[in-house]
């Protein structure tokens, strides 16, 4: 699949400083990997369409770019396996680990926005569970996490804990109300969009979070025998910077009120 065949640059005034020889010519189709759940506000499905704060941002820097965006929706563990085998161009949502850099195009400007940690617990148990930022003295309780996600670097590193995987969120709920998990680790501000919706129910986030990690839109290695996906992450990485300082950008955030996730 060769991507870049590629676009006239638009923008807010400055162009990308790419490779001159880059082949930037025509518009071309991108396939976008992503979870199929609803993570508001970041992506969710409202009335049959596909929006949040991180749909929204992708296809207004792909439309400045002149590429069209295809939203594949995958169960997340599917969603990673197409990625690592370069069945798709990008993934979306994406957190940084050194086993996914292996076949992940990570660049700085593709953050799409910065995930904080936090755990998550029945109301009524909420005073059992007292811990710092290394979570000293949770090691006998078990903790549930969702099948094929990256938890933080902070979180992954720590191998000593008792972790019982869970296929989505509803299931972390469940697990929790029928005792099987005394904790999950969540998205504090998917645990707060969940909350807003009438889920989860009876369960708060605990303090101190337990990390804050940059998520991306992130480029296959896999297959990109060209080199038209590196190309593409460094020019989206470009004009996503150029984005974010705009006040498009600004009332986006504010569209999705997405200060009050934080």
């Amino acid at each position: 699949l060769s991507l870049l065949h590629f676009i006239s640059w638009p923008a807010y005034g400055t162009e990308p400083s790419l490779d001159a020889s880059s082949p930037i010519k025509t518009t071309v189709t991108l396939k976008i990997a992503r979870g199929s759940g609803n993570y508001p506000p970041l992506e969710m499905v409202e009335q049959g369409d596909l929006t949040g704060l991180h749909i929204d941002m992708i296809r207004h820097v792909a439309q400045k770019l002149n590429v069209n965006v295809e939203f594949l929706s995958l169960p997340w563990a599917r969603a990673i396996k197409y990625f690592a085998e370069g069945k798709v161009d990008a993934i979306s949502y994406y957190g940084y680990t050194q086993k996914r850099e292996e076949f992940s195009y990570y660049q700085s400007g593709n953050i799409l926005s910065d995930t904080r940690w936090v755990l998550i617990a029945l109301e009524e148990r909420k005073h059992e569970f007292v811990f710092d930022q290394n979570l000293s003295g949770l090691e006998d309780y078990i903790i549930g996490v969702q099948l094929g996600y990256s938890h933080g670097m902070h979180f992954d590193q720590m191998q000593h804990f008792k972790r019982d995987v869970a296929v989505d969120e509803f299931a972390l709920e469940r697990m929790l109300n029928n005792r099987r998990h005394d904790l999950a680790i969540m998205s504090y501000q998917e645990f707060l969009g969940f909350k807003q919706r009438g889920d989860f129910s009876g369960i708060v986030a605990l303090s101190p979070s337990i990390g804050l990690d940059p998520q991306y839109l992130a480029f296959a290695k896999t297959l990109d025998v060209d080199s038209s996906r590196e190309k593409m992450a460094k020019i989206f990485s470009e004009e996503f910077k150029l984005f974010k300082l705009s006040e498009k950008y600004r009332r986006l955030l504010h569209k999705y009120d997405f200060d009050s996730y934080q």
